[in-house]
């Protein structure tokens, strides 16, 4: 559970970066998507296609990271590709800024999804808080021959953490220079230390 909710927090603090510095979620595409369908409506055909570019970029890290998984390789080498992507993403212009961080959290989600048998989403959250309100009926209104799941508690973490990145990333915004740099050098770590332990699965 401290691993998903380190990446959390680090998915969080992306998508803050990303939306303060680069003028676009890095991995909330339901909020890229809206934006672009304001601009589309009000005749913003360039800032729609800058953030329908960020959708295509996020789908392609999807299926990337995937690709990796099936692959049989280890999740932590496609979470250095993503430290790479986000330390690129603060040395160049915002466009391709937002691109290249987009195409790291796509890649992030889909590798990282697995955690002691449950599988989960902590680059975006809203799946994560059903999760919690189902689970939350089922206790109160039990269904017969139903118990709730223990590992319900995990995706609660999830979003603990990426509310908690989201503040880390608006005060790293105001004064590191590059703030991205900060949890790239981060994101490692924290998979290695999963690599040698063992303690969770997340293939």
């Amino acid at each position: 559970m401290f691993r998903v909710t380190v990446l959390a927090i680090i998915a969080g603090y992306a998508d803050t970066i990303g939306y303060l510095h680069l003028n676009a979620f890095a991995g909330l595409m339901t909020g890229n998507t809206i934006l672009m369908g304001i601009e589309l409506a009000t005749a913003k055909y360039r800032q729609a296609a800058f953030h329908g570019a960020i959708i295509v970029m996020f789908l392609f890290g999807v299926i990337f990271g995937r690709i990796i998984v099936r692959a049989g390789l280890e999740v932590f080498r496609a979470l250095i590709f993503t430290s790479g992507l986000l330390i690129v993403s603060s040395f160049v212009d915002k466009f391709w800024g937002a691109l290249l961080l987009a195409l790291g959290m796509g890649i992030q989600n889909s590798a990282a999804n697995r955690f002691g048998g449950v599988t989960l989403n902590h680059v975006f959250i809203t799946g994560n808080l059903q999760k919690i309100g189902e689970e939350l009926v089922s206790w109160m209104w039990p269904s017969p021959g139903k118990q709730v799941k223990r590992e319900s508690a995990i995706f609660a973490l999830a979003w603990f953490g990426y509310a908690l990145g989201a503040v880390a990333g608006a005060l790293a915004a105001d004064y590191i220079d590059k703030p991205l740099i900060f949890a790239a050098c981060i994101l490692p770590f924290v998979m290695l230390l999963h690599e040698y332990k063992g303690n969770i699965n997340l293939r």
